[in-house]
């Protein structure tokens, strides 16, 4: 049994873009998790036996199957039975079908959706203790996966492309299995299967995690890195096995299939006001017992987490963690057990003062004056100020606003509020 060691990336580092499509992030090949292993790019040509002899592994990225020659396609078929053969599928490349590879199958694909509602991802656990080696949902697994980030990436599982399960033979086994809005029906994004099942030799494994999340440095870890690392490291053996060819079974039987997600929806409205500081939102789900929820920025930033209490689930969002004066995409992943659902929801974030450009007072017979102006809009009012400027009144942002206060007015505080609540308070002497 070996892992990988020297890889053949196909067509290259960069992947084609196909009319209709955005394309695919660039193969982070300099990336520290991968230095355990040498990338080489290899032109769809050069797919021959003697092109492909110093390599143990190839990786088909973001290219599509029939763009292959006939010949290409033979070479990786007879390279599959003794080596790996890795495919990185992307919403760029939509959807394909691969019945002329070693191990037919077909895929469904879920393009550049945006962000679907209702994410779903299952890990599957299969009979005899067989390990599933390239997902698990336990964080003290070596084989984890982030699941709030499988589902809560604008990426991966929402814009996933994905094996049809019907089209698959008894020879492939899912590792992960999950649904979405494009793709209603489970479907299986990652998925092995030997090279020869007869001998159990060689390795092909399929990744449909949209590949656009695989350069994201901000997703610490990132899920794809991780799924990368995952597939890179898995043995494969390149002799028969002598305890059970030429008649070697399949991989374990296929589970049972899984309990439904939990189904969860805003027990309030979403905030669509601007917002600073901590921003609640209320979820219900059913079943309500044993669901967490844990909200995440696109960034991958856990923004609040929370439970089930009363049959509802309060989550305290801090803004703080998310850009100011900006809309943000938020996600929310509803989990339990080993099922994982999204749901998202734009929020209009705040966390910056008005800020005072200009301030002078002075006093005359008419009374004390103050003039101001303000970076942006904001109400305002004067404490201390006479009834005049009790209430909250409206001022337009870089205006010279003048105020006259009563000439018996020693000390006030003049109070700028923005449009989410955050205040700028001055003293004014005269």
């Amino acid at each position: 049994m070996q892992s990988s060691l020297n890889v053949a990336v196909v067509p290259g580092f960069k992947a084609p873009v196909y009319p209709g499509y955005s394309g695919v992030g660039r193969f982070p090949a300099g990336n520290s998790q991968l230095s355990a292993y040498h990338f080489s790019q290899l032109s769809p040509s050069k797919l021959t036996a003697s092109g492909l002899a110093p390599y143990d592994t190839v990786i088909l990225y973001g290219i599509r199957w029939n763009t292959i020659s006939v010949s290409g396609q033979a070479a990786l078929n007879t390279f599959a039975t003794t080596h790996k053969v890795m495919i990185w599928d992307a919403d760029g490349t939509g959807p394909q079908d691969y019945s002329t590879f070693i191990q037919p199958f077909s895929t469904l694909a879920s393009n550049a959706s945006g962000t679907p509602q209702n994410s779903r991802v299952t890990f599957p656990t299969f009979e005899n203790g067989f390990v599933n080696f390239l997902a698990s949902s336990n964080p003290s697994s070596p084989y984890y996966l982030d699941p709030a980030e499988l589902v809560g990436d604008p990426s991966m599982i929402n814009d996933m492309n994905a094996m049809q399960p019907k089209t698959a033979p008894n020879n492939w086994r899912p590792a992960l299995i999950a649904q979405n809005a494009k793709i209603s029906a489970p479907a299986w994004p990652i998925a092995w299967s030997y090279g020869v099942v007869g001998s159990h030799t060689g390795m092909t494994i399929y990744s449909g995690l949209d590949a656009d999340a695989i350069g994201n440095t901000q997703l610490s870890p990132n899920d794809e890195i991780s799924e990368l690392v995952l597939e890179l490291k898995a043995p494969f053996s390149t002799t028969p096995d002598p305890s059970c060819a030429p008649s070697c079974q399949p991989p374990p039987p296929l589970p049972q299939p899984p309990p439904q997600p939990p189904k969860c929806k805003w027990a309030k409205s979403v905030p669509t006001h601007w917002v600073h500081g901590r921003a609640s939102i209320w979820l219900t789900c059913s079943p309500a017992a044993g669901v967490v929820v844990a909200v995440r920025s696109t960034s991958g930033k856990t923004l609040a987490s929370g439970t089930e209490t009363n049959g509802r689930i309060r989550l305290r969002i801090n803004t703080r963690l998310l850009p100011t004066n900006r809309v943000s995409q938020v996600a929310v992943a509803c989990s339990k057990g080993a099922q994982f659902v999204s749901m998202f929801f734009r929020l209009k974030v705040d966390n910056t003062p008005p800020r005072l450009l200009y301030l002078r007072t002075g006093s005359t017979r008419s009374g004390r004056h103050a003039l101001f102006r303000v970076s942006e809009k904001v109400q305002m009012r004067i404490v201390g100020g006479g009834p005049r400027f009790r209430h909250w009144t409206w001022v337009a942002g870089r205006k010279l606003v003048h105020a006259t206060l009563p000439g018996r007015v020693r000390h006030a505080r003049l109070i700028l509020r923005d449009r989410a609540g955050n205040q700028r308070i001055r003293k004014l002497v005269w």
